[in-house]
């Protein structure tokens, strides 16, 4: 689901903000102007866009500073970063380079050089990720095929010898013997499920996860049918209603009371989730970190936020930008079961 380019725009004057964000607009894209570099990060994580413009003399501030901690940022150091400057001195621009930017527009800005630059940038990072799935596809691919021809012989070749020895010694062995026999058929026949999974690989899109803080694993296809709906909010009371209310009607619901578990449980188990209700304010963190990680790798999931009070800014433009469904506190059962009636 490829959507407008979004772009948060940080400069401390309303004149620059009000035609850049005017002039980009016009020409298709979506603009979060920023005049206050106070808590910038916070709204750009809120905002979550395609590309940041920033300017580097923020009075007290310096959009270099800013630049490096973007770049420290797990979340957001893939996004590209282009400078504003009125300065022209060579040094600055290797500065902003430097710190992690991947371009540099003078001011007063040309919005047609602006509006190719973005576009430029944004294709070759496509064709940068294209490029690299493409390697990783090929390498596991290979890697499968490999594992394949190398394992299957001597599997085979141990349940056969199993079994015979099973059937040889059926009247000289006792029960606890028997028992180990049959642990041993039974962990041949995960390793063969395992690979049938592997086998998969080949017929579907590549997919890695997080395992720990510096490792990935493949994410094998599962056999699960069973689609699920994950249920993400603090308040416990509320999450048993609605859990209450959708095993009722038999689908089967999975709960997180952090933004943090609830990335984790979509990252690792999108194949089964056909929708997610989330609390838009969760403690300090907010539901829209979910809803990005959905829209950007996971479109077909469909997402409902819940709510019962004022809504950011933030949100309220995602709201009205991607018509994403709320669920308003006090609810009823009639309204939850609207959502799961609208599903197909």
């Amino acid at each position: 689901m490829k959507n407008k380019i979004r772009v948060y725009l940080l400069d401390d004057s309303i004149t620059v903000t009000t035609f850049i964000s005017k002039s980009l607009t016009t020409l298709g894209y979506v603009v979060y102007p920023d005049n206050d570099p106070n808590n910038c990060i916070k709204r750009i994580k809120e905002f979550f866009p395609d590309i940041i413009i920033l300017d580097i003399d923020l009075n007290e501030y310096n959009g270099i500073d800013i630049c490096r901690e973007i770049q420290e940022m797990d979340d957001l150091k893939d996004i590209p970063i282009i400078f504003l400057s009125h300065l022209m001195d060579t040094a600055t621009v290797a500065q902003g380079i430097e710190a992690g930017a991947v371009d540099y527009i003078y001011k007063p800005v040309d919005i047609n050089q602006l509006d190719s630059r973005i576009k430029i940038i944004m294709k070759m990072l496509e064709d940068m990720r294209d490029m690299v799935k493409l390697a990783k596809m090929n390498i596991i691919r290979a890697s499968v095929i490999t594992m394949h021809h190398e394992l299957n012989q001597p599997l085979s070749v141990i349940l056969l010898s199993t079994e015979m020895l099973e059937k040889k010694l059926k009247d000289k062995i006792g029960e606890k013997e028997i028992k180990l026999i049959k642990r041993i058929k039974r962990s041949l026949s995960k390793i063969d499920e395992i690979l049938s999974r592997f086998s998969m690989v080949n017929q579907q899109e590549i997919e890695l996860i997080q395992y720990t803080d510096d490792t990935q694993m493949l994410k094998l296809p599962t056999v699960k049918t069973n689609k699920q709906i994950l249920i993400v909010d603090d308040d416990e009371d509320v999450v048993e209603t609605i859990d209450e209310v959708l095993t009722d009607e038999g689908l089967e619901t999975i709960k997180a009371e952090t933004i943090k578990e609830a990335v984790e449980i979509v990252e690792t188990n999108s194949q089964n989730l056909e929708m997610i209700f989330c609390d838009i304010h969760i403690k300090e963190s907010s539901g829209s970190e979910v809803f990005h990680l959905v829209r950007k790798k996971y479109p077909d999931i469909k997402f409902i936020f819940i709510t019962g009070y004022s809504i950011p800014a933030e949100v309220r433009q995602l709201i009205r930008e991607f018509k994403i469904p709320l669920l308003k506190k006090p609810f009823r059962r009639r309204s939850i079961l609207s959502f799961i009636k609208k599903k197909d």
